[in-house]
C-alpha cells in the first residue's frame, strides 16, 4: 500500500480541511462546510452536528457526510487526521485458519487430553482447540492496532454514529476515513473484553489441574456475544479498505474471508460446548 501514501495524503487533506470536495468556479466562495469545520475546531461539536444534520438533508455531497462524521468523531475525542498514516500502513494478517500455528495453550489442551483419560468428550476438546486458534487470530489483529486509541461510553456511541454516517459514502477518501473509525471500534471492543480472555485462560489452567467440572461453569455463550461487534467492525474496516485501495482487493478480501471463517469456527465450537456434555451424570 506504500504506493498510495501520496495519494491518500492528498485525498485526506481535501476531505479533512476543505470538506472533501474540490471547489469549482460555479460553487459559492463561502462553502457552509467551512463554517461547520470552524465550529468543530472551536469544540462546538453539538452545534456542528445540528447544522450538518440540517445541511445533509439538502446537500447530497459526500463531503457533507464526512463533515458530519468528523463532528461525531471529534465529540467522541477522535480527530481522525491524527491516525490516517496508521491505516495506510495497515497490514492484515493473512493466515488461513487451517494453518494457524498451535501455541502453548493448544499444547496445554493436548496435555489435558492425555490426563483426562476419556473424561472429556473429544468433541469438546476439539471445540476448545477451535476457540484457542480463533483467539490467536484476534490477538494478531489486536497487535496490529496498538497505535490507535480506545473509546468507551458516550464516546464509543459517537464514533459508532460517525462510522455509520460514512457507510453510504463510496469515495476512496471517505472510506479510508471510515476504516480508521471501524478499527478504533474494533480495538475498543476487543480491549474491553480482556476480562473474558482472562477467564477463558483460567478455564484452561483449571483443566490442566484436573478440574474437568470447570467446563460446566464457564458461559461459552459470552464468547459469541463478545465476538459479534468485533467481527462486525473488523469486517467493515476491511470492506472500507477494499474501496479505498482497489488494487489491494485480493489481499483484503482474503483477510475479510479469514475473519468470517474464524467467526464460523468459534460459532461452531460454542455450539458444541453449550451442549454441556461434560456435565451429564
Amino acid at each position: 500500500m506504500k504506493n498510495y501514501v501520496k495519494w491518500a495524503l492528498g485525498v485526506l487533506t481535501v476531505l479533512l480541511v476543505s470538506g472533501g470536495c474540490q471547489r469549482n468556479k460555479t460553487e459559492p466562495v463561502h462553502d457552509p462546510l467551512d463554517t461547520n469545520y470552524k465550529l468543530i475546531d472551536k469544540g462546538d461539536y453539538d452545534g456542528a452536528i445540528r447544522e450538518l444534520q440540517r445541511l445533509s438533508l439538502a446537500d447530497p455531497r459526500p463531503a457533507v457526510k464526512v463533515a458530519l462524521a468528523s463532528a461525531y468523531a471529534a465529540r467522541g475525542g477522535i480527530r481522525v487526521e491524527n491516525y490516517w498514516g496508521f491505516v495506510i500502513g495497515f497490514d492484515a494478517p493473512l493466515v488461513p485458519p487451517d494453518s494457524i500455528p498451535e501455541n502453548a495453550t493448544v499444547e496445554s489442551l493436548q496435555k489435558i487430553a492425555k490426563q483426562a483419560r476419556g473424561d472429556i468428550d473429544p468433541r469438546d476438546l476439539n471445540a476448545l482447540g477451535g476457540i484457542v486458534k480463533s483467539l490467536s487470530v484476534w490477538e494478531r489483529y489486536k497487535d496490529r492496532v496498538d497505535a490507535i486509541p480506545v473509546v468507551s461510553g458516550a464516546a464509543l456511541a459517537d464514533v459508532q454514529v460517525a462510522a455509520e454516517t460514512l457507510k453510504a459514502v463510496q469515495t476512496p477518501g471517505g472510506r479510508l476515513y471510515r476504516a480508521i473509525l471501524n478499527l478504533i471500534l474494533f480495538k475498543s471492543y476487543i480491549t474491553a473484553s480482556q476480562a473474558l480472555w482472562d477467564q477463558f485462560n483460567a478455564v484452561i489452567g483449571e483443566l490442566l489441574a484436573g478440574h474437568i467440572e470447570v467446563l460446566c461453569k464457564f458461559d461459552f455463550e459470552k464468547i459469541l456475544n463478545w465476538l459479534n461487534p468485533i467481527t462486525y467492525h473488523l469486517t467493515e474496516a476491511l470492506d472500507d479498505l477494499i474501496i479505498a485501495y482497489p488494487d489491494e482487493r485480493k489481499d483484503l478480501e482474503d483477510a475479510r474471508n479469514l475473519v468470517q471463517a474464524i467467526y464460523g469456527i468459534t460459532q461452531q465450537a460454542v455450539n458444541e460446548l453449550r451442549k454441556k456434555r461434560m456435565c451429564r451424570s
